[in-house]
Parts: C-alpha cells; structure tokens; sequence
C-alpha cells in the first residue's frame, strides 16, 4: 500500500513524537498484545492462544466483532472503533498513548493482509518485539516477520510465533 507524498507528510508531521522516542530503556511488563484480524481465522486464532499461552497475553479487536467472542477472550482485550482511528485509518494519538502506556514487551499483527491500523500501532506503541506477516514493505513496521505461508495453518503459526517470543 503506497502513501501519497500528501499523506507522507502528514505522517512525519504528525506522528514525529513517537519515531524519535525509540528509547527501550523503560520496563516491559512481559506481556503481549495480539492484534486480531476481522476475518473469521481471528476467533480460531484467539481461541488458541487463550487455551496454549503460557503468558499473560491480551488482544486487540475491533468493537463491532467482539460479540463474536468468549467472554474470556473479552475480559483480556481492548476494544477499538472507527473513533480510534484518523481519516488515513491510523491509529490517533490518544489511542496510542493508551496503547503505550500498558509497556508491551510484544506485540503480534495477525494481519495477514496489510492493515494501516495494526502496522501503525505495532511500530508506534514502541515493543521490544514487533511481529507480524511479510508483505511489501513489512520491515519498516515490523522487526520480526513471520512466513505467509503459515496464515492457513494455525498451529504452525503459533509454534513460530512461540520459537520467537516467550508466551
């Protein structure tokens, strides 16, 4: 997906604050946020890292879908709407701050296509880890890039997901 040079600028603009504050000095708290797609791998997906997870892991879903959801998977997620985001489908500041706040150590994009919204808030929310799906220009969002060919198969993205980050 490729910006316009009008939207280029009102991303360096706009978002300075949080690329020039790359400073991974401040304490993780070893927890993971996992940004849910809106498809319906998503609830399989969810599902399983709520039954294998070791650690404390929380979701990010969009507050339209998650009626769709167990209660427990509810209970650990943050809930996002059209309001979250701007007019390019970012992520707004506030909700950043929100996001920032909470110190992930990791947080994983299960996006298999590129989603503005959860690329964004992956590289601005400032995580030890970044992970999510290779596609064209995945590297400038994320640090970790997990193989295409696992979107399908569940279990083997878990097990990957696993080999990188402790969950």
């Amino acid at each position: 997906m490729e910006f316009t040079l009008k939207e280029k600028l009102m991303l360096a603009t706009k978002y300075r604050k949080y690329t020039n504050n790359s400073d991974h000095s401040n304490k993780f708290n070893g927890e993971s946020l996992v940004v849910l797609p809106d498809n319906d791998i998503a609830f399989k997906m969810a599902q399983l890292f709520t039954v294998k997870s070791q650690g404390k892991v929380h979701y990010l879903l969009k507050d339209s879908i998650s009626n769709f959801y167990s209660n427990e998977i509810i209970q650990n997620s943050f809930q996002y709407s059209y309001n979250d985001m701007n007019s390019l489908g970012l992520p707004r500041e506030i909700f950043i701050d929100k996001i920032r706040t909470f110190n992930f150590e990791n947080i994983i994009d299960l996006n298999a296509n590129f989603s503005r919204f959860g690329a964004f808030l992956c590289l601005l929310s400032n995580p030890k880890v970044r992970m999510g799906f290779n596609y064209d220009n995945s590297k400038k969002y994320y640090n970790v890039i997990l193989d295409s060919n696992y979107q399908q198969d569940l279990e083997g993205t878990f097990k990957m997901i696993q080999q990188f980050i402790k969950i």
